[in-house]
């Protein structure tokens, strides 16, 4: 388990693609926290997009079935199993909020806000990424990954933003839940999206307004 306190793929399927760029403010999540009506001193972790095969549901179902403390868990997307969240509400520390079916882009952002990390998990040996990481770094979430993809694991290592555990292990996700109260991830800075090969929206514009003008002028 690695965790320091203190681009690949598309967008989750359940989500709607269009995004607002901006990191999220000390007011949205303040405003978060009231929407789901999560008390400012809790721990509270969000899941987001569709429970597909590649993602490890299973890890995390036993690992909130070990938590030693409360955490206010966030899911939403499309498809969700109706069956394991009927199994969350039930577990004694876990406070489940859900927002089934495609997730409009407003709503997206006070899961993300409401939230103290990201949950990104996948079964080991899955090299697929949904975007959820990128989603998260840009908007200044913190993460807690399962290291399923060397790659992604080594560029998350010693990231102060970001937690990682063997992927598949329930035991170690479970620590690391139980430890956010006192071992929260610094929030990913400006420069966070630079570590995953990411680069700033207005720098997108300006390769994407001149490879239009390029192919404007090759055109004539």
């Amino acid at each position: 388990m690695r965790c320091r306190a203190g681009r690949r793929g598309g967008y989750g399927a359940g989500l709607r693609r269009r995004r607002r760029p901006g990191r999220l403010t000390e007011a949205e999540r303040d405003v978060a926290r009231t929407a789901f009506a999560i008390p400012a001193d809790a721990t509270a972790v969000c899941l987001v997009g569709g429970w597909w095969p590649y993602k490890d549901i299973a890890t995390l179902d036993a690992a909130f079935a070990r938590l030693t403390a409360p955490l206010h868990v966030l899911v939403g997307g499309t498809p969700l199993d109706d069956a394991v969240l009927a199994r969350w509400h039930r577990l004694p520390h876990v406070r489940l909020h859900t927002v089934p079916g495609p997730v409009a882009e407003e709503v997206l952002r006070l899961i993300y806000g409401a939230a103290d990390a990201a949950l990104v998990t996948r079964k080991p040996g899955v090299g697929k990424e949904s975007g959820l990481v990128m989603d998260a770094v840009r908007l200044g979430v913190p993460m807690i990954v399962s290291e399923h993809d060397p790659e992604l694991t080594g560029r998350l290592r010693a990231q102060p933003w970001a937690c990682s555990f063997p992927a598949g292990d329930a035991d170690a996700l479970a620590a690391v839940l139980d430890k956010l109260p006192t071992e929260t991830p610094a929030r990913p800075g400006p420069t966070a999206p630079a570590v995953l090969g990411l680069h700033p929206a207005a720098e997108q514009a300006a390769f994407l307004a001149d490879t239009y003008a390029r192919l404007i002028q090759e055109c004539r």
